[in-house]
């Protein structure tokens, strides 16, 4: 009989640990979320990872804590939580909430194409969510603007490496063309040179024989001169 007694009671205290230890927790999230209610998202974080210490399991507080941290902008670290919440979700609106968390946390990081992914997956659990309708367009706009954008700049870059070819390509011809000119003008130096003597070479020659014409009209009237004429008498 005292058996009995002492089973029951070792019983009866692990009930009341267990109760204890859920009112614990339970209490650790409303206080969390009355924190997170007035914007206190640090100290709502703290009161939602207590009642994760009472109990690592409990999906309340590890879907409030992710969102707590979301609202810290902390992004890469909330995505990584409600992705780890996806298996834990009881039923598929529950899943819906998560898909759509974890599409604004894509979203923050300019994930697009994860976001998107994820707001689909929240349609698809839940067709009815107008804002996870409402954000998958959103996303779906901003990812278009982007991959155009990326478009314009790809093209924008191609046109000014054309460009720099191009302008590459004829500062390259404009300077074939002048040392093409400069070779021209060294090989027509010498002939000019030449043709210059040739030029002074021969205007010596003429004012040489110029004197020497000179030079004989003077002895020739010298002869002239001194020449005796032959009078003719009348006989």
């Amino acid at each position: 009989m005292e058996q009995l007694m002492n089973k029951y009671l070792i019983i009866l205290f692990l009930l009341i640990e267990v109760a204890v230890m859920a009112q614990n927790k339970k209490t650790h999230l409303r206080n969390g979320n009355d924190l997170y209610a007035d914007s206190l998202f640090n100290d709502a974080e703290m009161k939602y990872r207590k009642s994760l210490e009472k109990d690592q399991d409990y999906f309340s507080a590890s879907y409030n804590l992710a969102d707590a941290i979301y609202k810290q902008e902390r992004y890469e670290e909330s995505s990584a939580l409600f992705d780890g919440l996806k298996d834990n979700a009881k039923d598929k609106n529950e899943l819906s909430k998560i898909y759509h968390n974890l599409g604004n946390s894509m979203f923050k990081q300019q994930k697009l194409e994860e976001s998107i992914s994820a707001y689909k997956n929240a349609l698809k659990n839940n067709p009815t969510d107008e804002d996870t309708r409402h954000n998958l367009a959103f996303a779906q706009k901003m990812l278009q603007q982007q991959q155009e954008q990326q478009k314009q700049n790809e093209e924008n870059k191609e046109k000014q490496e054309d460009k720099e070819k191009n302008k590459e390509e004829e500062n390259k011809q404009q300077q074939e063309k002048q040392e093409e000119k400069q070779q021209q003008k060294k090989e027509q130096q010498p002939q000019e040179k030449e043709d210059m003597s040739k030029e002074t070479a021969k205007k010596m020659l003429e004012a040489l024989e110029q004197q020497e014409r000179e030079l004989q009209e003077k002895l020739q009237k010298k002869k002239v001169k001194g020449k005796k004429v032959k009078v003719l008498k009348d006989w």
